[in-house]
């Protein structure tokens, strides 16, 4: 099978899932060298790595150093209590938690950022920016971006509150990446334009346009957890 349309990684990882899933592939199979699959597809080697990056974000395949890649699982594993979270209750939460503190901080990180804290959020969001390219998921990009939002914000107990919940932020992002990479409705790209939304108003020091881009942006996060987390 050919492919050719932009968005290359994105089909082969597609293609890769629906063989597993047909059962093509069973769990524990070795996939063939990324040289043959990128004969097989009529794609680039790079192509292929990025669409096996992908896979691996999702927990569907996973790299044994020295033997190959294998299938670890046929369905990609996205939210699971008992995994990095304790209920759904703790998950509303953090949710409800960030909403309230991060609406506060991004809108004195609008009226206060310097020239230097503009400067850290561009190098955030551009690393984010590449992450939708290569098919990785850029959660540590993310948390940093959110984080220097609170510093640009010139509180320092507003960074000491979002650093003390620094770890379930970065749990919880890295699981919305992973449903934002294999969503058919909403796209890394997406993801990446509500970060670069949130920057230009805190560029433009209009800070009811940036409380607005946060807002709509943790709304989507609260959305896209909830429809796919899985009761153990």
């Amino acid at each position: 099978m050919k492919i050719s349309n932009k968005k290359i990684y994105e089909q082969v990882a597609d293609i890769i899932l629906e063989s597993i899933k047909s059962g093509e592939y069973k769990v524990g199979d070795k996939l063939p060298s990324i040289q043959k699959l990128a004969q097989t597809y009529g794609v680039s080697v790079a192509s292929i790595r990025e669409a096996l990056n992908a896979l691996r974000t999702i927990g569907v395949i996973e790299l044994k150093q020295g033997y190959g890649t294998f299938i670890k699982q046929i369905e990609p594993k996205f939210f699971e209590l008992g995994d990095k979270f304790n209920s759904v209750v703790q998950i509303k939460e953090l949710l409800e938690l960030r909403e309230i503190v991060e609406s506060s901080t991004v809108e004195k990180a609008a009226i206060n950022r310097s020239e230097e804290d503009l400067k850290r959020l561009e190098e955030a969001l551009n690393e984010m920016g590449e992450a939708v390219t290569d098919g990785t998921s850029g959660e540590k990009a993310d948390l940093r971006f959110h984080l220097l939002i609170a510093k640009a914000a010139q509180n320092s107990l507003l960074v000491e509150l979002l650093n003390n919940i620094s770890g379930l932020m970065k749990d919880s992002m890295e699981e919305t990446r992973k449903i934002f990479i294999y969503s058919a409705q909403k796209t890394m790209h997406r993801l990446h334009e509500e970060h670069v939304a949130i920057y230009n108003a805190i560029l433009e020091q209009d800070s009811k346009r940036a409380v607005k881009a946060m807002q709509s942006h943790l709304l989507e996060v609260k959305v896209t957890i909830l429809a796919n987390f899985k009761e153990q």
